[in-house]
């Protein structure tokens, strides 16, 4: 969840997600957890295809100058894209 900042502030946004995968609780920081851009779920290293990589995704400075995250697929989702591509 990320605290709300005043606008001014220089200080960095924080958002602090858990694993979206069933049964699994691991919760991080934008760093340390990849948002699947497929599904838009938030997954720990645990739940994201790593062979396809990741990219570090900086939004339109104006809109949060000061947020960054790790973007990536899930294991779901690159299962079931696999499973449509045979």
């Amino acid at each position: 969840m990320a605290l709300p900042q005043p606008f001014h502030s220089p200080s960095t946004t924080l958002i602090t997600p858990e694993c979206e995968a069933p049964g699994c609780h691991v919760a991080g920081d934008q760093y340390t957890m990849v948002r699947c851009s497929s599904c838009g779920g938030w997954f720990c290293a645990e739940h994201i295809a790593v062979e396809e990589g990741v990219t570090l995704v900086r939004p339109a400075p104006r809109v949060l100058k000061y947020l960054a995250y790790y973007q990536g697929i899930c294991s779901a989702c690159q299962q079931e894209c696999q499973q449509t591509n045979r």
